[in-house]
């Protein structure tokens, strides 16, 4: 059996965003954009963990930042069909 490069409702590109409050984020998408919230899961202090949202044919995946992350707006995940790992020198 194969494994698909990308996974079945994913783009080559998904962005990845970062919030303080994702679960504001979310209310925020739905209302701006018609998104259609997939999935949330939260941790047991109610953060969010991982969270996904479909706009369009588009799937916009989420989080919530810890207290001591930097100032990290977004990630882009490419999925690609083979990857190598090539150390840094």
């Amino acid at each position: 059996m194969s494994v698909k490069p990308i996974p079945e409702g994913y783009g080559t590109v998904t962005p990845w965003a970062f919030s303080p409050d994702t679960s504001r984020l979310i209310d925020y998408v739905t209302e701006a954009f018609g998104a259609d919230e997939i999935v949330r899961a939260e941790g047991p202090d109610g953060g969010i963990g991982h969270a996904e949202v479909r706009i369009g044919d588009s799937i916009v995946m989420m989080s919530d930042t810890g207290p001591g992350w930097p100032p990290t707006p977004a990630f882009l995940r490419l999925y690609v069909e083979a990857a190598e790992f090539f150390p840094p020198r």
